[in-house]
């Protein structure tokens, strides 16, 4: 059972709202707003050396790349990469999406590189985009129908910029979205928490990073 990291957040009448509106159970009452599906495909939202940083504080790690998020990053890296190469095991295609940024003239900069501890295997591909959403201005859409894919699993950053965007469009596409907890990550914590717990009640399966492999396990065998 999942524990949820944004309950420290919420007040008692907080929570029963939640309860009394049923988002506890079924997510939100206007449309199918959690699922798991059968056949996900992962997404890893823009885990570049301009975001990650150098493996330190947060707070010397903005010295070198204003928007980088150092150990924050390098904390949830710990669980991207084994539950990355899990999904590969288990035979689930992964993609990648890089932020290319209007402020670089040369998409190639070292800068906007994927981080090596969750660089693309061989033959996996990555996504460019100029905007929050993945889905924004690029084929991420027709890889997925063209792939035959009902769900997708985020991973990456930051919570409420660019992977709650991601997730918003997947759901209003027509697929289920689901968010191992551990695996996602932002500058701010009470952004993090807020972003996870909105999607959680809206658009998408929060689940700690165990439930989510024994899901994939599950359909994939």
């Amino acid at each position: 059972m999942t524990t949820h990291i944004w309950k420290d957040l919420l007040t008692d009448r907080d929570e029963k709202v939640i309860s009394a509106a049923g988002y506890d159970k079924e997510g939100a009452s206007s449309w199918e707003s959690r699922g798991m599906g059968e056949r996900p495909m992962v997404l890893v939202i823009d885990m570049q050396r301009l975001v990650v940083g150098e493996e330190k504080p947060i707070l010397d790690a903005v010295d070198d790349y204003r928007t980088a998020m150092g150990e924050i990053a390098w904390d949830a890296i710990g669980h991207i990469s084994p539950f990355l190469e899990f999904t590969r095991d288990s035979g689930v295609p992964v993609t990648y999406t890089r932020v290319v940024p209007s402020s670089y003239d040369d998409a190639n900069h070292e800068d906007l590189d994927i981080v090596d501890p969750v660089a693309p295997a061989d033959g996996e591909p990555v996504i460019d985009k100029s905007y929050a959403s993945a889905f924004y201005g690029t084929d991420l859409l027709s890889r997925l129908v063209r792939g035959g894919h009902d769900s997708v699993i985020i991973v990456g950053n930051s919570t409420s910029g660019c992977v709650r965007a991601t997730a918003i469009d997947a759901q209003q596409n027509g697929f289920n979205v689901v968010l191992p907890q551990e695996c996602v990550f932002d500058r701010i914590e009470a952004s993090h928490k807020i972003a996870l717990m909105d999607l959680w009640m809206k658009y998408a399966e929060v689940l700690n990073r165990g439930e989510v492999e024994a899901w994939v396990t599950g359909v994939t065998e």
